[in-house]
């Protein structure tokens, strides 16, 4: 188990990490370029002596605000939800520090090595391979975070992770728990129902009807705000024309990085498998091996892969592992038998995968080939020059950023100072873009909050992608207008009439359902109403032999008793009526399934666990917050 945990230590965090601080990290060991504190004394909450200040609540209560924007699509939120959102930042700051007390009072520790060795691996971070302070610098601004706030946010993510972790994979499902919920899961049921097509109707329209629902939904009837902005647009790639190293720079960069500029070493293989079941036995495996060795011996001795797999009975090996393949298409556990192969003929000895015992030959080989300066030098001068300008566009980005706030009502001034072109786009619409910029959802939003569209400022830097962001600014504006009665009015007749047809039809549907829930029997209700019963026999949830609303309806109605039960439900062109007949209990199906559901008890079961013992904390705690 505590193999377990440390993997997922490594994996797992890593993966939960990057998408909730969107790819924001902090390094202890390598942060030495980094200066300033992280600000603020004045207090917001006290957790057993130790202070939250209102910096910190403030950089929380943005990050949570932008998410919520992003997800709502709406630069103003509801007063309400603000509200919750300055809860759960408060909240998230106070179940941070009480789990990290109690790990650090339980004698969990991080230390920096640990930090920086998980950090400094990620690509994120890196520029050609390396750790790249400007790009790592890009992105923690972007995420709103400090290097100081990032240290302790990441140190504390590691920190009570691993407590968190442990009683999460030390839970565990009983028997009992699994097969109760696969008997559940399984479950079929004895289902026949009846559809029920929409009812025509001749209501007339009136005139009063059509101009009332005018009146309560024009919104509905407005045409588009529409905005045209200007931009100026800020490029890694055009940074890269204007950077024209020196050769010495190249041959410096290609004397570090040779083994990028070379063909890697190739092997052409042939193979052998012999396959071991995932549940065979020690004596199934051991027979496995022994036959591998067998094998091994004759093809040591020259003997052909294809007489070798009929002689043995033998599978063939998945596609990717035969022909040319380079290390990198070589699994990690393969690559070093493989690279010991050096002649034509070579044999690997059986190898033990998860698949069973696999045997390689080598059929040729290609030597790796590093390309001289003169041939790479084109590839070395594109990789030098985005290395700088990756560099440079972080300073450059952040001048924009000073420039564009510092004069709000124009672009002229970073314009010139930055020798950035202004650029236009055409009218768009907060939720449909055109054929340029606008295309771009950030883009939009931005485009209509209140400080750009109706402040008249210049919006924040907008981060189109890792290397290209802009500042934008309101160049015409054209307000929602509401149109005219008459050319929505037929518009209007269809969708009241649509409306009258579905209430017409769920009222049958409904006279239909508490009729047969009264005992009347189903086949003289559909000779009354003209329906035809089908039978579906006995299905599963997951079943396609009908409409999934009737399938849903049908694992929702009540078991019958022992007559069949009924209900009704709404499908896509009409109504259901459905007789729940019988019920049958489901059973495992493979043992496969078992384990899953098995892993997915375990799992919540360990969850709520953890949940538990956070909230314990939590009421253990002394907590006191300022009004």
């Amino acid at each position: 188990m505590l193999q377990s945990i440390r993997d997922h230590t490594q994996g797992w965090i890593a993966g939960v990490i990057i998408s909730i601080l969107i790819l924001s990290f902090a390094l202890w060991g390598i942060h030495s370029y980094i200066s300033g504190e992280g600000g603020g004394t004045n207090i917001v909450a006290n957790v057993n002596g130790v202070e939250i200040t209102k910096n910190q609540f403030a950089a929380s209560y943005e990050r949570l605000r932008r998410q919520m924007q992003m997800q709502l699509r709406t630069p103003q939120l509801p007063t309400d939800v603000e509200a919750n959102i300055k809860h759960d930042a408060l909240q998230s700051l106070i179940d941070l520090q009480v789990l990290k007390q109690a790990s650090l009072s339980e004698k969990y520790r991080v230390s920096s090595n640990q930090i920086d060795n998980f950090l400094t691996s990620l690509p994120e971070f890196q520029v050609n391979g390396q750790f790249s302070p400007a790009r790592f610098q890009q992105i923690i601004e972007r995420a709103l975070y400090n290097p100081n706030d990032f240290i302790d946010l990441i140190a504390t993510s590691l920190l009570i992770d691993q407590p968190r972790l442990g009683i999460i994979f030390s839970s565990f499902a009983l028997p009992n728990e699994v097969t109760t919920s696969l008997a559940l899961v399984n479950q079929e049921r004895d289902v026949d129902y009846a559809l029920i097509q929409p009812v025509k109707t001749t209501t007339e329209i009136s005139n009063d009807d059509i101009k009332a629902y005018y009146d309560q939904h024009q919104d509905e009837f407005k045409t588009p705000e529409l905005v045209s902005v200007e931009y100026l647009e800020l490029s890694s790639k055009d940074l890269m024309k204007e950077i024209n190293p020196t050769d010495d720079a190249l041959k410096a960069y290609y004397n570090e990085n040779t083994s990028s500029f070379s063909t890697p070493a190739q092997w052409k293989l042939d193979s052998l498998l012999v396959p071991v079941a995932a549940n065979a036995t020690a004596d199934e495996i051991k027979s496995a091996e022994q036959k591998a060795n067998s094998v091994y011996e004759k093809a040591k001795s020259g003997a052909d892969v294809t007489a070798l797999q009929k002689e043995f009975s033998l599978e063939k090996t998945p596609q990717k592992l035969n022909g040319w393949v380079s290390a990198m298409q070589i699994p990690e556990e393969l690559q070093k038998p493989i690279q010991e192969l050096k002649a034509k003929g070579d044999v690997t000895t059986p190898i033990q995968t998860s698949e069973g015992f696999i045997i390689f030959k080598l059929m040729d080989r290609k030597d790796p080939v590093v390309q001289s300066f003169a041939e790479a030098k084109t590839k070395v001068k594109e990789a030098v020059q985005k290395q700088q300008a990756d560099e440079k566009f972080a300073d450059v980005r952040n001048q924009l950023s000073n420039l564009t706030y510092e004069h709000p009502e124009s672009l002229q001034n970073a314009s010139e100072t930055l020798d950035l072109p202004v650029k236009t786009t055409g009218l768009f619409s907060k939720e449909k873009g055109g054929n340029d910029i606008s295309s771009e959802t950030k883009v939009r939003e931005a485009a209509f909050t209140n400080d750009v569209l109706n402040q008249q400022n210049n919006s924040d830097v907008i981060p189109i992608s890792e290397d290209t962001a802009i500042v934008l600014r309101i160049k015409n504006h054209t307000p929602a207008s509401l149109k005219p009665l008459e050319s929505v009015r037929a518009d209007i007749i269809n969708t009241l009439k649509s409306a009258a047809i579905e209430e017409k039809t769920a009222k049958l549907a409904t006279e239909i359902n508490q009729k047969l829930q009264s005992g009347e029997n189903p086949t003289d209700l559909a000779k009354q109403y003209q329906l035809s019963w089908k039978s579906l026999g006995f299905i599963g949830r997951q079943s396609n032999k009908a409409n999934p609303a009737i399938v849903v309806a049908a694992f929702e109605a009540p078991r019958p008793d022992p007559k069949p039960t009924y209900a009704m439900t709404k499908t896509e062109n009409g109504y259901a009526v459905i007789a729940l007949k019988g019920v049958r209990t489901g059973s495992v199906t493979n043992e496969n399934q078992y384990h899953v559901y098995g892993e997915q008890i375990q799992n919540t079961q360990g969850l709520m666990e953890y949940e538990l013992y956070k909230q314990s904390l939590i009421k253990q705690a002394k907590i006191s917050t300022e009004n």
